[in-house]
């Protein structure tokens, strides 16, 4: 990479970008406030859960989060109406950081945006469905329709106006919104919708491969399929037991412990969420890989069924001494759920 100028760079030996003070929470800063940070911004972001508000005006949910037949029902794309370029090309330059390090930003974002990041081109047909299949569904229907059908279906209210992502009518001609659009002007019109919402973020994905490419060398970017971007940014977001076993590694544990079988057997009935959020209660992070160390509790030795305490900076988890599997389960999924701050490094209010 010779000759290359990236505006954003920092010694090999630094393994966070910022150190993080959590209000109320007693934390010194080691690395695990910093990737629980990262884990937040990515929720304030496009938040996980499509019951609560998006709390920043960055990203919109797609018209499938809306659609029960959909199977891209988790979607975000970034606001057509919101022009501040310049946090969105550092959203990009994060992006960038989480390629460059072992860190993550997961961002929630169709193949339609992957791609435009990636350099690739992309399509109606195969990456618009993604963003809102719906529509998709309803612009074949009229095409195939006959003269007659047209007319009985839209009569005179059709017009020359389509419906953004974050739900502003647009036109798509001069006087679009008195214009009726015609039998036998259908395609055209069909062409039109089909531009307006492919381009419809266009602006804001520029700004974040802007963003992107200063931080990491176009020709690395060159090299990576959407698929391999979207990976390196966001990690992989499915998780086995299986898959998470190999990053787990039991300290001080004497041969065939009965705490270690009750706790994988705990883990065996946790869905791919339930490990997400204990993957995020040891390490500060939601994916894989990232690598964890079980150590015994200690202070308590002679307890039983305890809730389970766990380093974040250090990605230690502490397991203490269960009456069966079922009580580990229950107490681990208690905590991994409920147990969210950072208070053990000191008194939250020094």
């Amino acid at each position: 990479c010779m000759g290359l100028l990236l505006l954003c760079r920092w010694p090999l030996s630094y393994s966070q970008w910022w150190e993080c003070e959590f209000i109320t929470e007693g934390i010194i800063d080691n690395g695990g406030g910093f990737r629980d940070s990262l884990s937040d911004v990515s929720e304030e972001l496009c938040p996980s859960s499509g019951d609560v508000p998006v709390p920043l005006p960055f990203f919109v949910r797609t018209s499938n989060q809306g659609n029960s037949s959909s199977d891209t029902r988790d979607m975000y794309v970034p606001n057509p109406s919101c022009k501040d370029f310049p946090k969105y090309e550092w959203i990009g330059q994060l992006m960038g950081a989480a390629l460059r390090s072992k860190e993550f930003l997961i961002l929630a974002l169709p193949a339609l945006v992957w791609k435009q990041l990636a350099g690739e081109e992309v399509s109606w047909s195969k990456d618009f469905a993604a963003v809102d299949s719906e529509l998709v569904k309803l612009l074949e229907v009229l095409e195939g329709l006959d003269r007659e059908a047209f007319e009985f279906m839209f009569g005179r209210e059709l017009t020359y106006t389509t419906v953004l992502s974050d739900q502003h009518v647009v036109e798509l001609i001069p006087n679009g919104g008195s214009t009726m659009v015609r039998y036998e002007d259908r395609k055209e019109f069909i062409r039109l919708v089909q531009k307006a919402r492919l381009e419809e973020s266009k602006e804001q994905i520029a700004a974040m491969r802007a963003g992107l490419l200063r931080v990491v060398p176009q020709p690395v970017l060159d090299l990576l399929t959407w698929q391999q971007l979207e990976k390196k940014v966001c990690g992989d977001p499915e998780i086995t037991v299986t898959e998470l076993r190999k990053f787990i590694t039991f300290e001080d544990f004497p041969p065939d412990d009965t705490r270690v079988r009750n706790f994988l057997e705990a883990l065996n009935n946790f869905t791919s969420e339930d490990l997400s959020r204990f993957l995020k209660f040891v390490t500060g992070r939601s994916r894989l890989p990232v690598q964890i160390i079980v150590y015994p509790e200690r202070a308590n030795l002679n307890a039983l069924d305890l809730m389970p305490q766990a380093s974040t900076c250090s990605c230690s988890f502490f397991l203490p001494n269960y009456s069966s599997a079922k009580a580990c389960e229950e107490q681990l999924r208690y905590a991994v759920y409920n147990c969210m701050s950072i208070d053990t490094d000191k008194n939250a209010w020094d």
